[in-house]
């Protein structure tokens, strides 16, 4: 049984993540863990003035939102009705980066899902400041789901690598337990200036041939200077469904905060981002 962690906050985006996992994983015996922390600054002081004398802040903070949570796992069960699906609420107090570690700690975690915004001119609202977090403090996969991308079956998958660094079984584990499990096609992006590889870079062509070798798999070598203005023109010419990456060997946030274009380019980031974590670091 898989066991994935979705955050929520009931919001839209939230709600749209949801609906995408649930479908991705429709036919896998899976327990979806829902979690929702509360923040301090959602109360105001007419909620803390009619607090009962007998209850402790917290524990009515997280009676109500539990509650609430309860609410939204029984409409899921309703509506999908599946039964190789099990939820399990989880609420905690005003700590997400904390609450998820706790999280993945308790119940086995292998897979984060957040929901982001979508189509906006700014990386930064695109994945949002939480989902950015999650990917740079938590050591496991997080996929990030925009509310702009259709609900439908995983088969291309994108994965963009500049073929600098050693790459384990571990770094990929998911990505290839999936790519296999859904018989996927992954497109490996190689982004550079330069018209040709190094012994070293074909050497590592050569370790992502074997991680890869029950997969469907070929190298795509793009020169160009801008790396997320050829991803998007990738995803975009080729019908891709999810665009992966070892998230932090490409100082990959980086390279996107200081992307000249975004704006003119991140309206068409409307594919699940697969963020897989680097175990070298």
């Amino acid at each position: 049984m898989r066991n994935i962690l979705i955050t929520t906050d009931f919001s839209d985006n939230a709600n749209h993540a949801i609906d995408f996992v649930l479908n991705l994983f429709q036919y896998e015996s899976c327990k979806f863990h829902l979690l929702h922390v509360v923040k301090a600054s959602s109360f105001i002081s007419d909620d803390l003035m009619s607090l009962k004398p007998s209850s402790s802040l917290y524990s009515q903070i997280i009676a109500d939102e539990k509650q609430r949570l309860d609410i939204e796992i029984e409409r899921l069960s309703n509506q999908y009705n599946n039964i190789l699906h099990e939820f399990t609420p989880i609420v905690d107090y005003d700590n997400l980066i904390g609450a998820i570690k706790q999280s993945v700690d308790n119940n086995n975690i292998e897979l984060i899902v957040m929901g982001t915004k979508g189509a906006t001119n700014s990386i930064k609202k695109i994945f949002g400041s939480n989902t950015l977090r999650v990917i740079e403090n938590i050591e496991l996969p997080v996929l990030a789901i925009p509310e702009s991308c259709k609900i439908k079956p995983i088969t291309k998958i994108l994965f963009t690598t500049n073929l600098s660094r050693n790459y384990h079984h571990d770094d990929l584990k998911f990505l290839v337990g999936f790519s296999e499990h859904y018989n996927c096609e992954i497109h490996m992006l190689h982004v550079s200036e330069k018209a040709s590889f190094t012994q070293e870079q074909e050497r590592i062509k050569n370790q992502l041939d074997e991680l890869f070798k029950n997969i469907s798999h070929h190298l795509i070598d793009v020169s160009e200077s801008s790396f997320l203005t050829s991803v998007i023109k990738y995803i975009e010419g080729n019908g891709i469904d999810m665009f992966a990456m070892v998230s932090r060997q490409h100082s990959f946030f980086e390279k996107l905060f200081n992307e000249q274009k975004i704006e003119k380019i991140a309206n068409h980031l409307d594919v699940p981002f697969l963020a897989l974590t680097d175990t070298q670091q």
